[in-house]
């Protein structure tokens, strides 16, 4: 199990690399490379913004990348392990109160989703709590 799951990190990483790669191939033919470069060493939402904005322009301006960019993102997706953590390990003297905690994985083929695991307090109350995938 533990060489499954690094075997598919590895594939996970391999995948967003080559994505990247990509994208800054691209960016790099327009003109446009240091956009990418840009929002990677500071991702501000304005820089995430304008990053998004010329990506997509690509994406509708040339069929080609948009293929490769769809393919590439549907083998990741088709490979991604999402691990969601939520309140665990926590010891407390007096008590604890946890609500509206909500927990959705949108895509992946493997999700494990935890939520209040390993708790110790005096009293513990809980309310509107959710899971899904």
């Amino acid at each position: 199990m533990k060489e499954g799951g690094k075997n598919i990190g590895k594939s996970a990483y391999e995948q967003v690399t080559r994505l990247l790669t990509m994208i800054r191939e691209k960016f790099k033919v327009v003109g446009t490379e240091g956009l990418l470069t840009r929002t990677q060493n500071k991702p501000t939402e304005s820089n995430k913004s304008i990053f998004q904005a010329e990506l997509e322009t690509q994406i509708s301006e040339d069929e080609t990348f948009a293929h490769q960019i769809r393919e590439s993102i549907k083998q990741l997706e088709s490979t991604g392990v999402i691990r969601q953590v939520m309140a665990s390990n926590i010891e407390l003297s007096g008590d604890l109160e946890a609500e509206d905690m909500n927990q959705k994985a949108t895509f992946g083929s493997s999700v494990e989703q935890e939520m209040l695991k390993d708790i110790k307090a005096q009293n513990i109350k809980l309310g509107n709590l959710s899971q899904e995938s």
